[in-house]
């Protein structure tokens, strides 16, 4: 599932190519997504109007216009959006376009239907369920300051914690991992049994793992490309997601891969403590 760098890669391609355009046509089909995506619905709001910007919450994206609403977007386990020629292919499993005013389309390819595209109306993003249950952004400053005391307050493993959309914004199972290994501490460790100094740490690393992910794009492991098609790069410099029984760069110890809270996790007992 494309987590929090890969729809802030997407967001911030969408800033430069998208914003300011208007949306002159929308097709595609109404089917049953995470929520069933209405075209007629979508065309009659967004068909006509310029996005005014991009914007994203946690793994959400939002394309507003000035006056009628936003599009809210999640690209799921599978969903990618694509922004190029309309002349180009377009790929199976494209069930929305936007057609741009200067010849070119946004797609939303989804194989699997797990991600969602719906309008809000002004007033509806303070109302939708699932943004209003958002917890704080991790890209945001003064994370060092606010994520100590939640994670410290509760007894479930910090890797967990970590996952939990109500607490923190947009961290998936990759950032959650590299995070935690980075910081030097045990996935399974209790919050609550953490000094408020490692939590601390674990908040830098997080800021800091995301904002290289970011900055090379997001990871590629199976589905996710960029709206040019690019893949994204930091896969390289992944140091446990993925590696279960390869040596720790850090201190040569093999690395082990367990189950948290149905997820899988790969950490180091050797300098993870």
């Amino acid at each position: 599932m494309p987590e929090l760098p890969e729809v802030e890669t997407v967001r911030r391609a969408l800033e430069i190519g998208l914003v300011g355009l208007t949306v002159v046509g929308v097709r595609g089909r109404s089917v049953m997504m995470r929520r069933p995506l209405d075209i007629p619905h979508i065309a009659a709001k967004l068909g006509g109007r310029a996005v005014s910007t991009a914007r994203r919450r946690g793994k959400f994206l939002l394309l507003d216009t000035a006056d009628s609403g936003s599009l809210l977007i999640h690209l799921g386990m599978s969903g990618r959006l694509l922004l190029g020629d309309a002349a180009a292919p377009e790929p199976d499993h494209t069930h929305l376009v936007l057609c741009l005013e200067d010849g070119r389309e946004v797609r939303f390819v989804d194989p699997r239907r797990f991600g969602l595209a719906q309008w809000l109306a002004p007033g509806d993003e303070s109302r939708d369920p699932s943004l209003t249950a958002l917890g704080i952004e991790p890209l945001d400053p003064g994370l060092e300051e606010l994520l100590p005391p939640l994670l410290h307050a509760r007894r479930a493993p910090l890797k967990s914690l970590i996952l939990d959309q109500r607490l923190v914004a947009g961290v998936g199972n990759i950032y959650a991992a590299e995070s935690l290994w980075r910081a030097g501490i045990r996935p399974s460790r209790p919050g609550c049994r953490t000094s408020v100094a490692r939590l601390r740490r674990l908040a830098r690393e997080i800021r800091a793992v995301l904002a290289e992910a970011v900055s090379q794009g997001g990871t590629t492991i199976r589905d996710y490309v960029t709206p040019a098609g690019d893949f994204g790069s930091f896969a390289v410099s992944l140091q446990v997601y993925g590696r279960d029984g390869e040596s720790c760069e850090r201190c040569g110890a093999v690395l082990r891969a367990t189950r948290l809270g149905n997820r899988a996790t790969v950490w180091c007992p050797g300098c993870q403590r």
